[in-house]
């Protein structure tokens, strides 16, 4: 007799796939992916007369990658918060005759599926992993294999601690700090690995190529592969790209190890999660009928500091600005979110990559610069506005429409603005870059915040009746390379023309573009609050 959880699983799935041929847009946006992923899967360049890179050194970024993503997993499926379960997973199968290990498991497999999806990018990164370290697909898929263990492991030890935890405030908070001094532990360890390149580096030292070295040596090999989970995945798979299949097969069954430990603690635990679990599925589901009746459910913390009340200042339309001020102040931020940190950490520890793959400093400015307006292209996705679109008071306020979106958009840039400054000023120190090349980097990073701000309005002026997101998301893509394509070119030209001046003029070309069209975009729809007004009524 089949198994009733994977019977609901098969269906479910099924259903999707039904769902994904019926809908145009979520066809047109899947065979969207598959073309770009063909395009960089058969576009790759070739390093004629260059060497590929050691494969160590890939097994010491794998090890790092995965060890991020353990611990962004881990962390936010360790949470009572965590909506494993839907509504209608939890009034069928919590009254069910189904053990609650099971229904358990089941939600993990839920979530795991969910977050896999954020691995599909890693698919896209063929061509320089070719390029630079001669990676097959069959070596691609053995990286994306790793990765699906590290998460997999991961949500199995937020499991653990769930189960063990729940509703145990402090004891959850230990395990934290626990993990906590764990990796602070490994990061002592890999710096006193390098602690003479280090010093030498703080003794006016420039040689980066021989810590980074030095640093990869320690991180694909032992005793750098053994924290747990991470380094054991990044090791199997790096066994397997350097012919060390000693390590492979002695990391696998450490693995296997640690997973029947991690299953054996859930299997005795007393799960009395139902509560929490039914708590939590009842607020995703509110939030799921607030997005379809057009209202804003945001995340808040649970404890907020409320100190000075009232806005202090602002009249009008600027009142909008000064109550962002105040939000951010409330909700703990500072000048970066919790997204934008992590992505700045990603591009700062990036450019030490870039420094030692690329001799010139140009060059590895250049790669930074490019990978970080493509994570930009994402944290602006997310930004305020989209959300401050949905409230009420926008459209009510008395105010030109223009001056409203104007001062909407204000606390983003001034925020993009911070953010350029902090990730690049280190960035320019890491590959040597002058002080008018990191300034017109930092502009030309500003300027592309506001073209990606004002690529958010144009397709909410053009496709805001359009009602499926996937649609509206291919769309989006689309008008920002379409913007950004002025300033490319612009850039390109610039630096053609002026090859002796080095690459601030790229810089220089991009931004020029770049403000031009997102002022000429800024105008067009200067209307959009007043005719999303109307639209409303």
């Amino acid at each position: 007799m089949k198994s009733p959880l994977v019977y609901l699983t098969a269906v479910k799935l099924k259903n999707q796939l039904k769902e994904l041929v019926k809908s145009p847009a979520k066809l047109i946006y899947a065979l969207f992916l598959v073309a770009v992923f063909a395009l960089v899967a058969f576009t790759k360049s070739e390093r004629v007369g260059e060497e590929l890179r050691s494969p160590l050194e890939l097994t010491a970024i794998l090890t790092l990658f995965y060890t991020v993503m353990f611990f962004l997993v881990f962390f936010s499926g360790s949470a009572s918060n965590t909506p494993m379960f839907t509504l209608s997973d939890v009034t069928m199968l919590f009254p069910a005759p189904l053990g609650p290990n099971k229904v358990l498991f089941y939600g993990l497999f839920r979530q795991l599926g969910v977050t896999l999806l954020l691995g599909f990018f890693l698919l896209f990164q063929y061509g320089w992993l070719n390029t630079v370290y001669g990676i097959t697909y069959g070596h691609l898929l053995l990286i994306v294999a790793g990765y699906a263990i590290t998460l997999f492991l991961a949500q199995i030890c937020a499991m653990a601690v769930y189960t063990r935890t729940s509703g145990k405030e402090n004891a959850g908070k230990t395990v934290h700090r626990c993990v906590y001094g764990a990796a602070a532990l490994y990061a002592v360890f890999t710096l006193y690995a390098c602690r003479e390149e280090i010093m030498a580096i703080l003794a006016g030292g420039t040689d980066w190529q021989t810590f980074l070295a030095k640093g990869a040596g320690f991180l694909s090999s032992f005793p750098g592969l053994l924290f747990p989970v991470s380094g054991w995945a990044a090791g199997m798979v790096g066994g397997m790209l350097t012919g060390d299949f000693g390590q492979s097969l002695l990391l696998l069954a450490l693995t296997l190890a640690g997973f029947a430990g991690l299953l054996a603690l859930i299997l005795t635990s007393k799960n009395n999660y139902y509560e929490d679990v039914l708590q939590t599925a009842e607020v995703a589901q509110s939030n799921v009928t607030a997005k379809k009746e057009g209202r804003v459910a945001e995340a808040v913390p649970k404890k907020i500091k409320l100190g000075k009340t009232g806005l202090g200042k602002g009249s009008g339309a600027s009142a909008i600005y000064y109550k962002h001020k105040v939000e951010n102040r409330r909700s703990g931020k500072f000048f970066l979110s919790n997204i934008s940190l992590i992505f700045a950490l990603i591009i700062i520890g990036t450019s030490l990559l870039y420094r030692n793959m690329f001799e010139e400093e140009n060059v590895a400015l250049i790669a930074s610069f490019a990978m970080g307006t493509y994570m930009q292209l994402f944290s602006v996705a997310l930004s305020r506005f989209n959300r401050e679109l949905l409230k009420p008071y926008l459209y009510l306020m008395p105010e030109p429409p223009l001056k409203k979106m104007l001062y909407a958009l204000k606390e983003s840039l001034i925020a993009d603005s911070w953010e350029a400054v902090i990730i690049f000023v280190p960035v320019a120190l890491l590959v040597n870059a002058s002080a008018t090349e990191a300034i017109f980097c930092i502009l030309a990073r500003i300027t592309f915040s506001l073209l990606f701000l004002a690529g958010n309005i144009l397709v909410e002026r053009v496709f805001g009746s359009v009602s499926s997101k996937m649609l509206i998301m291919v769309f989006y893509f689309l008008a920002l390379l379409l913007m950004a394509a002025p300033g490319v070119i612009l850039g390109v030209m610039a630096t053609i023309f002026f090859s002796e001046a080095g690459i601030f003029p790229a810089f220089v070309g991009m931004a020029c573009g770049n403000i031009v069209i997102s002022l000429l975009v800024l105008y067009l729809c200067r209307n959009l609050l007043q005719f999303a007004e109307l639209n409303n009524r």
